[in-house]
């Protein structure tokens, strides 16, 4: 788990996290796990079995592993997702992409800086 990343939005962009839980859902739980999690300094195996639930199906998707959002769109048959890399954003990149709201891997963040150069 990311957890700068996760810290960064608790603190400031926990609509993220809101958007991630169905609308059946309890979203308030979902984010007090968030805060939980950044209070315990990402201790996953603290958290009772409902909690890690709301970690698993809500939070984890936004810390680990997270997909590129590439750079080019995406191919009609659905089988190129526009990303140059490798599709995941690195671990030391996320809370970045965070910060900025640009959700790109390494490959296409430097295409994307070398194409605004050339603009």
């Amino acid at each position: 788990m990311n957890l700068a990343a996760l810290r960064h939005i608790v603190e400031n962009n926990p609509e993220l996290i809101e958007e991630n839980v169905p609308e059946r859902g309890n979203s308030a739980a979902t984010i007090g796990v968030a805060k939980l999690l950044v209070g315990n300094n990402g201790n996953v195996a603290a958290l009772s079995e409902n909690q890690r639930y709301h970690y698993e199906t809500y939070i984890r998707p936004l810390v680990e592993s997270v997909p590129c959002d590439g750079i080019f769109s995406a191919d009609a048959e659905g089988e190129h997702d526009g990303c140059i890399g490798n599709g995941i954003i690195d671990d030391d990149d996320l809370e970045g992409c965070y910060i900025l709201d640009e959700m790109l891997c390494q490959e296409c963040q430097s295409l994307q800086a070398r194409m605004d150069a050339d603009d």
